[in-house]
Formats: C-alpha cells, structure tokens, sequence
C-alpha cells in the first residue's frame, strides 16, 4: 500500500510540474524563413514532442518571406531570436545591430544543385541563368566556391535573385533560371519533374556552416535564462533526431509541418540529412568556420571587413570551440 502511495505521489508531482511549466513557460517571438522546411526539423520535433515545453519555454514561430526581412526583424526587436543563414548575423553585426549567435544548427550545406535536363555538368553553365538566394547570403557565397572549382566566374553566368527554395524551384520550372540550389525535400520534387542533379554543395563547401540560431541582444539581457533555456531544449531536439530509432517518428512530425510533401520525400529528407551530417548534435561554435566563413564574405565583396569573434556570439551563453 505504501509502495502504491508513493508512486501516485510522485506521478501526482510530475503532472504538477508539468501544469506549472505549461502554465509559466515564456513566449519567444522566433522567426523563420518563407515555411515549414526540412532545415528547421529540429524545431518542429521541440515543439511536437514537448522539448521546449519542458524549458518553459514556447516559441511562437512567425514565418518571413526573405532571409534580409528576417534579420532585420531581429535587430529591430520584433522578433526575440531567429533561424537563419549564418551570413545574416555577420551583417547585421557589422552594421551596428545588437544581436548574436546562439548556436550553429546546420553544421554544413544542404542543397544539390539542380539544372536543367540539357545541362550536363556545372562547367557548363557559362551563359545560363543562375537563381540563388540573395546577392548577400550564404547562396552567394556557396555559389562562389562553385564557380571557382569549375574554373567559371560570375562575370560567364547570369545571376538572379528569389528568396526561398520553393520560389527558386517555381523559377526552375517557370523557365527564368537554368540551374539553382535546394533543400529537401523541394530537391526530390526537381528530380521527379525531370531535372538534373548536378552535385552536392557539400562537396565544394563543406567546411563553411550553414544555419545559426540568433538572438536579440537586448532581449537576451531580460531574458537570459530563457535563452539558455531554448538553447538546451534545441539541443535535446536534435539529439532525438538524430537517434536511429526515431526515424518514423521525426518523419510523421515533419509531414504534419509540410503537408503537401509526400512520406516518401519526407522520409528521403530525412536520409540525406543524416548522411551529410546537417545537424551538429555538438552546441560548441567554432571559431575557424566562422573566421572562413567571414574570410569568404570578404573575398567576393560580401563586407568591408571581418566582425570580431567576440561580437559574433552571446558570452556565457554561446559555447565557443577552436
């Protein structure tokens, strides 16, 4: 009987506590770019599988349609913390905003480059249209170190800009550009339509990261332990991710964010991903990919500078490698 009680207490102060963190977990404004993606899974299973509600903590994902918006949000305080490319944090650093990475989420790139049927090889793109991301994003700087491995430069091709991976597909398929880059599943999509897969831009970049989480600054000094909070509660997402036995289940949650895409893309998504290794279970940002990453910028006229490390991440907060 006493063995009894004891197990309807402690289950009794686990309900509990689970009201009173549902009850008191804190509201974070968190911005995403253009919709529900295959580069931001591991927010979804924090959400879906209780993570951050275990923090206390309750992002309230807000979608905008440019990776520029994005980051402007950010530093004019409109948004709390963000998911974005990590070139954006670097730009913003540099033109004065108070605002600093959290953590790198996606360790490496992951888009294929897809073209068009007749095109053979990216050494034959001399002529074509390209469709990336941005002028000023981490499309143009993988785009860069594409061009220089296949002895082009990007004076021999047409370069235009749309935002997000769908809107680059639509151009693919519109006609307007000859070759882009995307992000599962919307490359799977491609290659069902009849495009090419030209290669994996992890082959050519992948000592350059590609995502981080990023944070107001202002917001992070009222808030700090929430940021920490959010921080552990990313960790512990894509620690579930990235554990073998919960494929099926990473897969149903993505589909409920995207649910036009297929089981099959979605569970193909989930493959490529792990076999790039896109998500780096280990929190520590490294120092050398961030100083290449900036190096880079700075070769193609990206900034007029490199941003001091120490400006680039939340001290205390931010774990910082080699």
């Amino acid at each position: 009987m006493k063995m009894k009680n004891a197990i309807y207490a402690a289950l009794a102060c686990a309900l509990a506590y689970g009201a009173a963190s549902a009850q008191g977990a804190e509201k974070v404004q968190f911005g995403l770019i253009g919709a529900a993606n295959s580069a931001e899974w591991e927010y979804y299973v924090g959400i879906q599988k209780g993570f951050f509600a275990e923090a206390g903590v309750e992002p309230d994902i807000i979608y905008v349609p440019t990776a520029p918006g994005l980051a402007q949000q950010l530093a004019a305080g409109s948004l709390d913390m963000i998911d974005i490319g990590a070139v954006e944090p670097i730009h913003a650093i540099a033109r004065g905003a108070s605002v600093a990475i959290v953590r790198v989420t996606g360790a490496v790139p992951l888009y294929e480059l897809v073209g068009k049927s007749t095109i053979n090889s990216l050494k034959d793109l001399k002529g074509h249209t390209v469709v990336i991301g941005g002028l000023v994003d981490i499309n143009r700087v993988y785009l860069e170190r594409v061009l220089k491995a296949v002895g082009l430069k990007d004076s021999d091709i047409d370069i235009t800009v749309s935002g997000s991976t769908a809107s680059r597909f639509a151009a693919l398929k519109s006609g307007t550009a000859d070759m882009t880059m995307l992000a599962p599943p919307i490359n799977f999509f491609a290659e069902a339509a009849g495009f090419k897969n030209l290669g994996m831009m992890i082959d050519y970049a992948k000592d350059l990261p590609f995502g981080a989480t990023d944070v107001s600054r202002a917001y992070a000094e009222k808030h700090r332990d929430t940021v920490i909070h959010f921080r552990d509660a990313l960790n512990k997402s894509i620690a579930w991710f990235l554990t073998d036995a919960n494929r099926d289940e990473a897969i149903n949650i993505l589909m409920k964010e995207m649910q036009n895409a297929s089981r099959d893309d979605i569970a193909k998504s989930y493959d490529y991903l792990r076999k790039i290794g896109y998500f780096s279970k280990d929190d520590t940002v490294s120092r050398k990919s961030l100083e290449s990453l900036m190096d880079e910028m700075t070769a193609i006229g990206d900034t007029d500078g490199k941003v001091p490390f120490d400006k680039l991440v939340l001290s205390g907060v931010t774990k910082v490698g080699p």
